[in-house]
């Protein structure tokens, strides 16, 4: 296995669930969390990250090499992108990046359908994982096709040893007459790396 196929495995690929959670708890941020994030998303800090993780990942399609490392996941029934930690970015800033990108998906018509932390013990090391899970807003008004938007959306944050290790961003679709054809996922980038939005 090459190291792009293994790197990809990693971020992409279904885990094994052989795994038993040492803790499983619903995903919270405290009131501290939530003033600062707030301070670093009217900062410029903030839009000058998003710019320059939305540039590497232009850079990435155009098989040019950035300071930051994304990962692109291009298939007809899930697409997405993984983020690698730089230690330019710094710990808090990259966490707080993984919420900004959960509250530009809220302002898309979508509900924050699960939300949790699962710390594993791998035995060598141990890994946790953040997960916001959301889907389209449900409507209120009874109807034969459901409008999926761009699809379901998982967020990860990822850490080994309680490090950062990556961010992963995917969205899931459906493809049945029962839901809407989904929207492009290069759009839904779009305004996930809208730091306008972030600032209303």
């Amino acid at each position: 296995m090459s190291f792009f196929d293994e790197v990809f495995s990693k971020l992409f690929k279904k885990k094994s669930s052989d795994t038993i959670p040492v803790i499983h708890e619903p995903l919270e941020r405290s009131e501290k969390q939530e003033v600062t994030y707030q301070n670093w998303v009217t900062s410029g800090m903030c839009g000058s990250l998003i710019d320059s993780i939305s540039d590497a990942h232009h850079k990435k399609n155009l098989g040019i090499l950035s300071e930051y490392e994304v990962h692109i996941l291009n298939t007809p029934y899930a697409n997405g992108i993984a983020i690698s930690y730089h230690a330019d970015i710094g710990e808090e800033p990259f966490r707080m990046l993984f919420d900004y990108f959960k509250e530009q998906t809220l302002t898309m018509g979508y509900r924050l359908a699960q939300a949790d932390r699962r710390i594993l013990d791998k035995g060598e090391y141990e890994e946790t994982i953040e997960k916001w899970y959301l889907k389209p807003a449900i409507s209120t008004e009874k109807v034969e096709v459901v409008d999926q938007i761009y699809g379901n959306v998982l967020l990860e944050h990822n850490t080994i040893d309680r490090k950062p290790s990556f961010i992963k961003l995917m969205v899931n679709i459906y493809q049945d007459r029962s839901y809407t054809k989904a929207l492009e996922f290069d759009e839904y980038l779009q305004k996930v790396f809208n730091t306008q939005t972030g600032n209303d």
